[in-house]
C-alpha cells in the first residue's frame, strides 16, 4: 500500500508540519483569487477549508493553540441501528387496492396502513464525523499577536495564517496535495524558537481510540463500538534540531529549526450479521471482505510514510498545477477591475452594508464556490457538508440526502468543465444498486429498483415512520438523471450504453410493476404512492410523474443513438403515453399534484415540481408554450408566497430552496431574481470567510447545497443548450451589463471558449468548439432583435426568417468557430 493507491481505496493522507526561517511560497496571485478574515475563526463553521476531495482540512488560524480538523471523505459513525427493510411485498395488492380507492388521499392512506403493520421507527443515516482534531500549541509566545491574517488560495488550494509578535514573524501554510494524496502542513518562525505539542482530538462514546506516542510515532488505531469497522491514524514527527519527547498519547517538540509531521489515515471495514444489516456494504460476500482484507493498517502505514517526500515546495510544486489546472479551465469577467483589489472580508462587510452583491464579489464567490466544489470532490462526491465537519453530529447527518440536495452538491460540475470529478458520484450511486434493488423487491414487490431518501454507510429503505420518507419513490431517478446529462455533456455513447440506458432500465421496471393495475378510465396510470419532497402527500405529484417520464424519454432518446430493440422502445413509449397529465389550476399555474383539486401551498422550501423546467428541459416556450406558461406563473406565486415572505417563510429561506429558485429563474429568464437571490446570499449573511454558505441567514447552519449550484445558476443565465436549442444571455441580471465567461461547457458536447458581451453597445461575441457536426438554433431573449450576424471558421450563420432574435449556426465537428452578434432591444 502506497499513498497514491490510498487514492483509490482505503484513503490515506499525510500531513508536513515543517517549521523554518524564511524559505515561505511566494504569493503572487491577486486579492480576486484569495478569501481573507482579519482574525481566527471562533467556531468550527468559520475555518478556513482546503482538500483534495478525498480528505478535508478546517484551519481555524488561532496562532498559539491551534486547532486543525481533519476530515475523511468515508468517514461516518455507525450507530448500531438495526437495517432491516421492512417486508411489505405480500401486503402491496392490498395497500394498492386501498391507494386507488382512496383517490388523491390514496397516499397518506397507503403511509398509515403501512405504520400500522409494523413497529418500525425511522432509522437515521450514519453520521458524518471529523476523523479527528489535530490540536498545535505552541512553545514560546511572544506578546500579543498582531499584523495576523488568514489567507484561502483559491487558485492553488493553500491556506496561511500569518502573525507577528516580539520574538518575530510566523506562518503556517497547508494543502493537501492532488497528486500524492498528501496534506502538508508548513510553519516557519524565528530560528531555533519553534516547539510545539501535538496531540489527537478523538472523542465520542461510540469510538473506542487506542492512542500511543512512542519513538516519534503518534498512532491511534479507532474502532468503530458498534461494528462496522474503523479507521486507522498515523503521525511520524521528525525534528531538526531541538529535543522531542513522546509521552502520555502526545508529541512535544522543543527548540527546533524545523518540524515535519507525516500523517496518515486509512478507513477499515468488518461485515454485519445479516441478522443486523441487510446492506450489501457489510456483507460478508462483499469484496471488500475477500481474504487479504485487513483490519490493522498501522505498520502497512509506517512502512509508506517513510517513502514520503518532506519537502513543502517539492510537494507543493505539483499539487498547484493539478488543482490550479481544475479550477483555471473556468474564468467569470464581470468588469470588476477595481474590486479584485479589495479584500473578500472587505467585499462582504460592504455588501452588507450596501444591500447589494458587487460585480467584484459575484466573480469572488463563483469561483470560492468552484474551488470548494474540486476541493470537496474525490472518492466520493461532497456530502451535505461538501467534506468537512467539526462535529460528530452535523445537521441532518451530514448524509447523502436524496430527495434534492445530493442533486445541488453535483449540480455545477458538468457547466464548469469538470466532468471527469462526476466519476466518484457515478460509483457511489452503482454501488446503493444493491440496496436499492432490495428495496424495490423487499418493500414494494417490484422488480428494479429505488433509493432510500436518505443514503450514508447505506441506502437501504429505512428512513420511513412517521416521516413517509417511504413514498419517495423518486429519488433514485432523479439521480439517475445525472448520467444522462453526462452523456448530453459529453457525447460518450460507451458511457450511455454501459452504465446509462442499464441504470434507466431499472428505474423504469420499479415504475412499470408499482404502477400496474393503476390504469384510471383514461387509460392513464395513478401514483398511488407518491411524495413531493418534504411537503404533503397526495396522488400523483408532479414531481413523480415528471421523473418517471424523464427516464422512460432518456430511454426512447438513447434508443436511436445506441439502435436498441424496438420492441423495448415500442414498450416504453407505451409506458410514457399512460402516465398522468400536468394539470394547470384556474389561476393558470402548473399545480404541484396532478390531480384536479388539489390545493397549493407556495410557501414551501421545495420546488421539485418545477423540475420539467429547470432540470429534464421537458418544458420550452416554443414547444410546450402552455406549460411553460403554467410554470412561470407558478414560480411568480413562489416568489411571492416564499422568496419575498419576510414574516414566516417556510424553513426561514434555507439556502437549498434559494439555490432551486435561482434554478428556475434562470430557466425562465428572469434575470432580476436570479440576481435577488444571488445578492442575499451576501447581503443576508450565507457566507462563511471560506465562503461556504450556512443554510439559513445570518451565518446558521453549514451546508453545501448552494455551493454546489451557484456556478451553474450564474452559467445557465449566461448560456443554455438542450437539444440542439442554444439560449445565449437568457437571464442576465441588469448588474452585470458587459462581461465575459470563458471554458464552460454546455449540453450537446459544446465547449464555450469566450462569450462576451456588452449590453449597452448591443453586440456579444460566440466562441465555441463542437465534439460533433451539428446545426444549432441561437436565442436571445424575447425582447431583443439581432441586428446583424457575422461568423469565422468553418461555419455558416444567419438570421432565422419569421423571427426577431433566432439565429441558426452551422458548425463543423472539432472546428472553432466565432459568432457575432448585434442586436437592439425592444422595452
Amino acid at each position: 500500500m502506497n499513498p497514491k493507491q490510498c487514492y483509490l481505496g482505503g484513503i490515506c493522507f499525510v500531513l508536513i508540519l515543517a517549521a523554518v526561517s524564511g524559505g515561505e511560497t511566494q504569493d503572487n496571485e491577486s486579492s480576486r483569487y484569495k478569501l481573507a478574515s482579519s482574525q481566527p475563526a471562533g467556531r468550527w463553521e468559520e475555518a478556513l477549508l482546503t482538500g483534495n476531495g478525498n480528505m478535508g482540512a478546517m484551519v481555524f488560524g488561532r496562532p498559539y493553540d491551534e486547532t486543525i480538523v481533519v476530515n475523511h471523505c468515508e468517514l461516518y459513525l455507525p450507530k448500531g441501528s438495526r437495517e432491516i427493510v421492512q417486508d411489505f411485498a405480500a401486503f402491496m395488492p392490498e395497500f394498492k387496492s386501498a391507494g386507488l380507492k382512496a383517490g388523491v388521499n390514496g397516499p397518506a392512506v397507503v403511509h398509515k396502513m403501512m405504520q400500522a403493520r409494523t413497529t418500525q421507527t425511522i432509522v437515521p443515516t450514519d453520521p458524518f464525523h471529523p476523523a479527528f482534531l489535530l490540536s498545535l500549541k505552541m512553545e514560546n509566545q511572544g506578546d500579543k499577536p498582531h499584523a495576523y491574517q488568514r489567507i484561502q488560495n483559491l487558485a492553488n488550494g493553500e491556506v496561511a495564517v500569518r502573525w507577528s509578535d516580539t520574538l518575530g514573524d510566523w506562518q503556517r501554510k497547508l494543502f493537501v496535495s492532488r497528486p500524492e494524496n498528501v496534506m502538508v502542513l508548513h510553519l516557519s518562525g524565528p530560528k531555533g524558537k519553534v516547539g510545539c505539542m501535538l496531540s489527537l482530538g478523538i472523542e465520542h462514546e461510540l469510538v473506542q481510540p487506542d492512542i500511543v506516542a512512542a519513538e516519534g510515532w503518534l498512532s491511534a488505531h479507532t474502532t468503530y463500538t458498534k461494528g462496522k469497522g474503523g479507521y486507522d491514524s498515523l503521525l511520524r514527527v521528525i525534528n531538526t534540531g531541538g529535543d522531542i519527547i513522546c509521552q502520555n498519547g502526545t508529541i512535544q517538540v522543543s527548540g527546533a529549526d524545523q518540524i515535519l509531521v507525516l500523517m496518515q489515515v486509512c478507513p477499515w471495514k468488518t461485515p454485519l450479521r445479516p441478522e443486523q444489516s441487510e446492506a450489501w456494504a457489510y456483507a460478508v460476500g462483499h469484496p471488500d471482505f475477500s481474504s487479504g482484507a485487513k483490519t490493522h493498517l498501522i505498520a502497512d502505514m509506517k512502512r509508506d510514510l517513510r517513502r514520503v517526500s518532506m519537502s513543502y515546495e517539492v510537494l507543493f510544486a505539483p499539487h498547484a498545477r493539478a488543482h490550479g489546472a481544475l479550477f483555471n479551465r473556468v474564468s467569470l469577467d464581470l468588469k470588476a477591475e477595481a474590486g479584485r483589489v479589495t479584500s473578500s472580508e472587505s467585499l462582504l462587510k460592504e455588501a452588507v452594508q450596501a444591500q447589494t452583491m458587487s460585480p467584484a464579489l459575484m466573480e469572488r464567490v463563483y469561483d470560492g464556490c468552484r474551488y470548494l466544489m474540486i476541493c470537496s470532490t474525490g472518492a466520493r462526491p461532497a456530502n451535505l457538508q461538501g467534506i468537512w465537519t467539526g462535529t460528530w453530529k452535523p445537521a441532518w447527518s451530514g448524509d447523502y440526502t436524496l430527495d434534492s440536495n445530493l442533486q445541488l452538491e453535483v449540480q455545477s460540475l458538468l457547466s464548469c468543465n469538470l466532468p471527469e470529478l462526476m466519476s466518484s458520484y457515478f460509483d457511489l450511486i452503482e454501488t446503493w444498486l444493491p440496496d436499492c434493488r432490495l428495496n424495490a423487491r423487499k418493500f414494494y414487490g417490484c422488480r428494479g429498483a429505488m433509493s432510500n431518501a436518505r443514503a450514508s454507510n447505506t441506502c437501504l429503505l429505512l428512513h420511513w415512520d412517521p416521516w413517509p420518507g417511504e413514498q419517495a419513490i423518486s429519488c433514485l431517478g432523479w439521480l439517475a438523471h445525472f448520467f444522462y446529462d453526462y452523456y448530453l455533456f459529453t457525447g460518450d455513447t460507451a458511457f450511455l450504453a454501459e452504465r446509462v440506458v442499464p441504470l434507466l432500465q431499472e428505474v423504469v421496471l420499479f415504475y412499470e410493476d408499482l404502477l400496474a393495475g393503476t390504469e384510471d378510465e383514461t387509460g392513464h396510470y395513478r401514483f398511488f404512492i407518491s411524495y413531493s419532497p418534504e411537503h404533503r402527500l397526495y396522488a400523483n405529484a408532479t414531481f413523480d410523474v415528471a421523473v418517471a417520464k424523464a427516464m422512460l424519454t432518456y430511454l426512447i432518446e438513447a434508443s436511436s443513438v445506441l439502435d436498441l430493440e424496438p420492441t423495448q422502445v415500442a414498450h416504453w413509449q407505451t409506458l410514457l403515453d399512460k402516465m398522468p397529465a400536468y394539470l394547470i389550476n384556474a389561476g393558470g399555474e402548473l399545480q404541484e399534484w396532478s390531480w384536479p383539486g388539489t390545493p397549493e401551498d407556495y410557501n414551501q422550501r421545495h420546488h421539485s415540481h418545477f423540475l420539467p423546467l429547470y432540470q429534464f428541459n421537458e418544458f420550452d416556450p416554443i414547444k410546450t408554450p402552455v406549460l411553460w406558461k403554467a410554470n412561470a406563473r407558478a414560480f411568480d406565486q413562489k416568489v411571492l408566497h416564499w422568496l419575498h415572505n419576510t414574516v414566516n417563510s417556510n424553513s426561514n429561506h434555507i439556502t437549498h430552496g434559494m439555490a432551486n429558485l435561482g434554478q428556475c429563474a434562470a430557466r425562465l429568464g428572469r434575470g432580476d431574481i436570479v440576481q435577488e437571490v444571488l445578492t442575499r446570499f451576501a447581503t443576508k449573511q450565507y457566507l462563511y470567510p471560506s465562503f461556504m454558505m450556512s443554510y439559513w441567514p445570518d451565518l446558521k447552519g453549514f451546508g453545501m447545497d448552494p455551493v454546489g449550484t451557484l456556478p451553474d445558476i450564474v452559467n445557465n443565465s449566461l448560456i443554455y443548450a438542450w437539444g440542439g436549442v442554444v439560449d445565449l444571455l437568457p437571464a442576465l441580471p441588469d448588474a452585470w451589463p458587459t462581461g465575459s465567461i470563458q471554458g464552460i461547457l454546455a449540453r450537446g458536447q459544446l465547449k464555450i471558449e469566450t462569450l462576451a458581451w456588452d449590453r449597452p453597445a448591443g453586440e456579444l461575441t460566440l466562441s465555441l468548439n463542437s465534439g460533433t457536426r451539428q446545426t444549432l438554433m441561437l436565442r436571445l431573449p424575447p425582447s431583443w432583435i439581432i441586428t446583424a450576424v457575422g461568423v469565422t471558421g468553418d461555419a455558416e450563420a444567419e438570421k432565422v426568417t419569421g423571427t426577431a432574435n433566432h439565429c441558426q449556426l452551422k458548425i463543423e465537428k472539432n472546428k472553432p468557430t466565432e459568432l457575432t452578434l448585434s442586436f437592439a432591444e425592444s422595452r
